[in-house]
C-alpha cells in the first residue's frame, strides 16, 4: 500500500520551493532551478537561462 498521489499534490512543489530559498540569489527569480511548464523542473548548473 503505497501513498497515491492526487492531481493536487505539492510536496515537489514545496522541496522545489525550500530548495530555491537556500541555493538562489533570489527565490523569486530562479536562475538555478527553472520551471519548465508541462514538464516539471530543469536544473541550470551555471545559472543562466536557455
Amino acid at each position: 500500500r503505497g501513498r497515491e498521489f492526487g492531481a493536487f499534490d505539492r510536496s515537489i512543489d514545496v522541496q522545489i520551493s525550500r530548495l530555491r530559498k537556500i541555493i538562489e540569489p533570489d527565490s523569486a527569480k530562479p536562475a538555478f532551478i527553472q520551471t519548465v511548464w508541462g514538464f516539471g523542473y530543469v536544473f541550470i548548473p551555471d545559472g543562466k537561462s536557455q
